[in-house]
């Protein structure tokens, strides 16, 4: 029974690897500005579950179904998206990008969300703590998970002695990989007016949103074990470093079923990986690809079969990946990347571990798709959503907008 209940790398990546995705956008008034209508509350029964407040009045968030099968994993967020978009006021619509739109007056208490009131403190806090503009950056997060069979068949085929350890593993790896995300899916070449305090870049970025100029980061977090990274967060929490378990923003994340109460980790065990370090794909009404997703669920399987780092090596990698990281996030997405050859290394072992293990063409298609992008920075999302911006005199007008929804 045991032999016949195993199931294969191509059957994992594309079934068992769960994705669930949060969508984060903003509602803008013909002007491109922040929408000061209240937020909609007119959504049908069945929409409710996958509409939320966030942090300012004016965002919205989508917390989509956890689907393994890509296709309909993005089938499910479009309908989900669209509908909500045609529920808004006539004159709203869903601004595409992870960077804010035009800022006509300074961000301020009247812009933050009073619901849902029993946060509304911890959000008000919070005003006075970061800049609000790089608060409003909005992103693509995917909570990324496995089946209990493939849970079992990765354990078999790995050294892990605990699902706990496994995903402990994967934040570590996907933790040292953040920079190749944001050079692969970089969306924010440049900021709309208001957005800096001071003289903008002078050159296009790759992200904004990703570098030392976006959404703030304000620990760093221990992802040597569970207890290890509960401890952590606690610590920060009782220095002030942090006002709640949902400020600690590094780009990965281990949750329980429990949500963001980080001591949950340590009866309930990991459930899932939070990976945030993604913009928004302006080119799609889910933010994201199906080909990115691909990448991700692929990526996932080659670093589980990575060797295991102890603890000072990955701590040097660590410090040396974030320096790269934001690096790379300031680029000019016209030029080479200072990550090229690394991406291409990479990747190129994701296309001979994907051969390898047969997984599915589409698969394959996505891997292949972004090892041309890491050889040619021209087909990188950086550069082509630069591209977009580039075509026009008025980067604020609504015309900049490759897509409204």
């Amino acid at each position: 029974m045991q032999a016949a209940s195993k199931i294969t790398l191509d059957e994992i990546v594309a079934r068992h690897t769960n994705l669930g995705i949060e969508v984060e956008k903003v509602r803008v008034d013909p002007q491109n500005r922040l929408s000061e209508r209240p937020f909609p509350t007119n959504f049908s029964a069945d929409m409710r579950d996958f509409v939320e407040h966030e942090f300012f009045n004016a965002q919205i968030e989508f917390p989509l179904p956890v689907e393994p099968v890509v296709d309909k994993n993005l089938a499910h967020g479009d309908q989900i998206i669209r509908a909500a978009a045609s529920h808004l006021a006539p004159d709203e619509r869903l601004w595409p990008y992870s960077c804010p739109p035009p800022l006509s007056e300074m961000l301020a208490q009247k812009h933050i969300s009073r619901q849902p009131a029993e946060t509304y403190d911890y959000r008000e806090r919070l005003s006075h703590i970061y800049d609000l503009r790089r608060i409003l950056n909005t992103g693509i997060h995917v909570n990324l998970s496995f089946s209990e069979q493939a849970l079992v068949e990765l354990l078999r085929l790995t050294d892990f002695a605990t699902t706990d350890d496994l995903y402990v593993h994967l934040a570590q790896y996907f933790m040292l990989h953040r920079w190749l995300f944001t050079y692969l899916f970089g969306a924010t070449p440049l900021a709309f007016a208001g957005y800096f305090p001071g003289d903008a870049p002078a050159h296009p970025v790759r992200s904004l949103r990703s570098s030392p100029l976006g959404f703030p980061t304000n620990i760093h977090g221990d992802y040597n074990s569970v207890p290890g990274y509960v401890a952590r967060i606690e610590e920060a929490l009782e220095k002030g470093e942090l006002l709640a378990p949902g400020q600690y923003y590094e780009p990965v994340r281990l949750k329980s079923r429990k949500g963001k109460d980080p001591r949950a980790l340590l009866t309930e065990g990991v459930s899932h990986l939070e990976l945030r370090g993604f913009d928004l794909n302006p080119n799609t009404a889910t933010g994201v690809t199906a080909d990115q997703l691909r990448l991700v669920q692929s990526l996932a399987l080659l670093f589980a079969t990575q060797p295991l780092l102890e603890a000072d090596e990955f701590e040097a990698r660590l410090a040396e990946s974030r320096l790269l990281n934001d690096q790379i996030a300031l680029e000019d997405p016209r030029d080479n990347s200072i990550c090229q050859e690394r991406a291409i290394g990479l990747l190129s072992r994701l296309c001979d571990f994907a051969r390898y293990n047969h997984f599915p063409a589409a698969y394959q298609h996505a891997i292949a798709h972004y090892l041309d992008a890491s050889i040619d920075t021209r087909a990188s999302l950086s550069y082509t959503v630069w591209q977009q911006l580039a075509k026009i005199d008025d980067p604020a007008a609504a015309d900049a907008c490759a897509m409204f929804f």
